[in-house]
């Protein structure tokens, strides 16, 4: 079986993920940053730039879910759930994340033609049971990473929701 990809198409797989990924983050910036300083008192904003997307997601997770405890805006508690929710999504895509980036990406060729994509990431764990090491290597289709993204494209849309949400329910006090 000959592959219908080339390694060109899994870079550009790979560099529309990291760009969607980015967006992501971004966005937890944003309201990051809106929670912190609604009113953009200091601006530009320093808090959120060095975080790992880990403690980006945790924080601006816990300040939202604080901010509507504090308020108790009517659709409060569904907002909690969608917060909490897009949590624990975003973190399994990181992870996914994690795997993608740090591998390596080769052509295997047989006969002068490329036969598979090979995914090999060089981190591996030991089996708790047996103690043999285990490897993260796959054969690798950029659909893996589009279908990925499909995925998480909803999420996505709930996320930049919750941002419009903050504007809408600014300024918290009233």
């Amino acid at each position: 079986m000959v592959a219908t990809t080339d390694i060109e198409e899994v870079h550009q797989a790979i560099g529309e993920f990291v760009v969607f990924f980015q967006s992501i983050e971004d966005m937890y910036r944003q309201i990051g940053w809106f929670l912190v300083d609604p009113e953009r008192v200091a601006w530009p904003p320093r808090q959120f730039l060095k975080e790992s997307n880990r403690d980006l997601i945790d924080k601006v997770t816990d300040l939202f879910i604080e901010l509507t405890h504090r308020h108790a805006f009517p659709n409060g508690a569904e907002k909690v759930a969608q917060a909490e929710e897009l949590r624990g999504l975003f973190h399994a895509l990181r992870k996914f994340r994690n795997r993608m980036v740090h591998s390596a990406y080769h052509e295997v060729v047989a006969e002068g033609q490329i036969v598979e994509i090979q995914r090999s990431n060089p981190q591996f764990i030991v089996d708790s049971d047996t103690g043999e090491i285990e490897y993260d290597q796959e054969p690798f289709d950029p659909a893996t990473i589009r279908k990925e993204m499909s995925h998480y494209a909803q999420a996505f849309f709930i996320l930049h929701s919750l941002h419009k949400q903050l504007i809408h329910w600014h300024s918290f006090s009233r």
